[in-house]
């Protein structure tokens, strides 16, 4: 099987835009597929006007590594007719992972005589390596990041690398997105990259690739993934939208048969009304969270993990954008009343439904 592809495609080419690579070989690796793919098309654009050719580094078997690993020393070694200047991409490759075929018995030997190759590069040949995931324990990792100028993609900047697809995603489609849209779009797909790109360009046809997405464009056409949080009942029960929430909750339990998730979701909401309540802030922004929490710093401790205990450890975007008429003493009565409908769910499931639909008493409250 040929494992060579000569295109490049170049849809996120210019995230993150990288600096002249001095050394043969540049190794970028991190935990997360699509931000090293984005961040090497990026590389790539410093060699767009040498000869290119692609190959797959996926590999499986000890036969797929020699196959390969040699065709990659072999387009190192062979120059283009028409360019004095080549680069090589060995694309998504698994070579550096713990359960690569370059670690094995046989594996080894054949990695072996590949890196001896890679010393011995004439000038003028570039190697780009793209690996996911990557076990920085190995011989063979040490050996090639000590050949290359790498670059390891921290899953701690993957706010940075999300802004800077929507940045990128943005002005490719000319079209624009609002803060707090962006928020909710990242939380909503789990802050996944390839799924936020796709349903950007889905907001954006939405859109008629024109003007901005909206919070409430992101509300009501991208759907939430899996991961207890459900937007729709928990905006319609804090804008007090009564029909909208008894449809919504109509909605959730068409899907799922159980409350607990939806009410662990109400719960977060409501955690983060109360302290907004209490602090009494003149306007929710960063400047005034960082005064507040310079104040309340010794109650709250350390700002960690996200979390809904911790107001302080949220984005003040996302503060500033939900909003409630709740009162601080209905919240706290709101609170124990969630508490209370939980334990009911935990023995009669089959009515959660039903208890969380009287919570729509409140709304009569304000």
């Amino acid at each position: 099987m040929d494992r060579r592809n000569r295109s490049i495609p170049t849809h996120y080419g210019n995230l993150i835009r990288p600096t002249y690579c001095m050394k043969p070989i540049r190794l970028v690796f991190g935990s997360n597929e699509f931000f090293v793919e984005s961040r090497t098309k990026a590389l790539l654009e410093d060699y767009s006007q040498w000869a290119l050719e692609t190959f797959d580094g996926a590999f499986h078997t000890i036969n797929e590594l020699k196959q390969t690993l040699d065709h990659v020393l072999t387009g190192l070694q062979t120059m283009d007719f028409f360019a004095s200047q080549k680069c090589v991409w060995l694309r998504a490759t698994n070579l550096l992972a713990s359960d690569s075929p370059a670690l094995t018995e046989g594996g080894k030997a054949i990695a072996e005589r590949w890196i001896e190759g890679l010393r011995k590069l004439p000038k003028g040949v570039q190697l780009v390596i793209s690996a996911v995931p990557v076990d920085k324990r190995t011989t063979l990792f040490k050996t090639l990041q000590g050949l290359s100028e790498w670059e390891e993609l921290d899953d701690k900047q993957s706010e940075l690398y999300l802004t800077e697809i929507i940045q990128q995603c943005s002005k490719q489609l000319s079209v624009g997105i609002e803060a707090d849209a962006r928020e909710l779009l990242f939380q909503k797909l789990n802050k996944q990259p390839r799924a936020i790109a796709n349903e950007f360009e889905k907001l954006a046809c939405f859109k008629a690739f024109q003007g901005s997405i909206t919070y409430d464009d992101v509300l009501q056409c991208t759907p939430t993934w899996a991961n207890d949080e459900f937007f729709e009942p928990v905006e319609a029960f804090y804008e007090q939208n009564e029909t909208r929430y008894l449809r919504s909750l109509r909605d959730y339990f068409i899907l799922k048969n159980e409350a607990r998730a939806l009410l662990s979701a109400l719960q977060n909401r409501n955690r983060l009304h109360i302290q907004l309540a209490a602090l009494k802030l003149p306007s929710v922004s960063k400047v005034s969270l960082d005064k507040a929490y310079a104040r309340y710093q010794e109650t709250y401790g350390p700002i960690n993990d996200k979390n809904s205990f911790c107001i302080f450890s949220q984005n003040p975007w996302y503060l500033s954008r939900i909003k409630t008429r709740f009162s601080l003493k209905t919240l706290l009565e709101i609170q124990k009343e969630l508490v209370t409908v939980f334990d009911r769910t935990l023995s009669h499931p089959k009515y959660g439904e039903d208890w969380l639909k009287h919570l729509a008493r409140f709304f009569a409250a304000e």
